[in-house]
């Protein structure tokens, strides 16, 4: 009769133990994603982040990652030139977006260099990359958290809602 119980005791503290074990392993396997391939994954953006465009260059191996962000283009039939004001700062002038923050998650790079690409969009150059490189990067009050999966050299566009 002992050995019943015990033999049962067993049993139950077993099946406990890999029901923990599988609901933890899922958790960990779980990843909410806007977008998934097998070179990278965006995790999230923030609601003024308009498009995320990912692009590998095939030929070079060169562990590089050019980070454009800009404003969307307004679309329009006519040549006007478009400019819009906002709390006393005028787009299309001198008002490019900036890093303000980045998080490493995933991996490591050694320099970042930021340059001017035109009047509403800012270039940062990430070099000396350690691949998987999972990031989380603040512009102005917006967030983008993606990984780069494989080595190579990286071009992703970023656009801004205005």
């Amino acid at each position: 009769m002992m050995k019943k119980i015990n033999f049962l005791i067993l049993i139950f503290f077993l099946a406990i133990s890999l029901n923990s074990f599988s609901s933890k392993k899922q958790s960990f396997t779980k990843i909410d994603t806007l977008k998934k391939t097998d070179q990278f994954i965006l995790f999230n953006k923030t609601a003024n982040i308009g498009d995320v465009f990912f692009s590998k260059n095939k030929k070079s191996t060169e562990p590089v990652l050019y980070f454009k962000i800009g404003y969307t283009a307004d679309q329009t039939n006519s040549n006007a030139i478009k400019t819009a004001v906002q709390g006393g700062q005028q787009y299309g002038e001198a008002n490019r977006p900036s890093i303000t923050e980045v998080k490493i998650l995933m991996g490591k790079y050694r320099e970042m260099k930021a340059e001017t690409a035109s009047k509403t969009a800012s270039l940062y150059t990430l070099t000396e990359i350690e691949f998987p490189l999972h990031l989380q990067v603040k512009i102005l009050n917006e967030t983008v958290e993606f990984e780069l999966l494989q080595p190579g050299k990286w071009t992703i566009d970023l656009n801004l809602k205005k």
